[in-house]
């Protein structure tokens, strides 16, 4: 039950962070790169493309896929959700975390559970910066 409590807290805390630097703050147009993607971010060495409403991975990649991120922050934060084939969440499936800590690359497949993405779609969110990149992707 403890790592129960502990994962779904985790999921609040980041739910929380994201509503918060996300929806929270008025920016003004000159402060957004775009709205999908303020900052670069490549994964598997596919730079993301902006999109409407989200970014995108154009290829597959690897359930170990290394992610970077284009920041200055300390402290990077990745929720990871599976998704449908129309960009819903999947009923049932559990986030992802991701922490980079004083840096801006790791592989997707290091995420706080310790348990690998299986083959499906994905969407990312980054928060760095006080900011939130939103990438859709797939794992083959």
């Amino acid at each position: 039950m403890k790592t129960k409590l502990s994962n779904i807290t985790i999921v609040l805390t980041i739910t929380s962070i994201l509503l918060l630097t996300g929806c929270s703050r008025s920016r003004a147009p000159e402060d957004i790169a775009s709205d999908s993607l303020p900052f670069p971010v490549s994964l598997g060495g596919q730079a993301a493309k902006d999109g409407t409403p989200f970014a995108k991975i154009e290829n597959p990649v690897a359930a170990d896929a290394e992610l970077a991120v284009e920041s200055k922050s300390d402290m990077i934060i990745v929720n990871v959700n599976m998704v449908t084939a129309k960009n819903e969440p999947v009923q049932g499936s559990t986030p992802a975390v991701i922490l980079l800590e004083g840096k801006t690359k790791t592989n997707i497949d290091k995420t706080m559970d310790g348990k690998k993405l299986p083959a499906g779609n994905y969407i990312m969110s980054v928060v760095s910066e006080g900011k939130t990149a939103n990438i859709l992707f797939t794992i083959k």
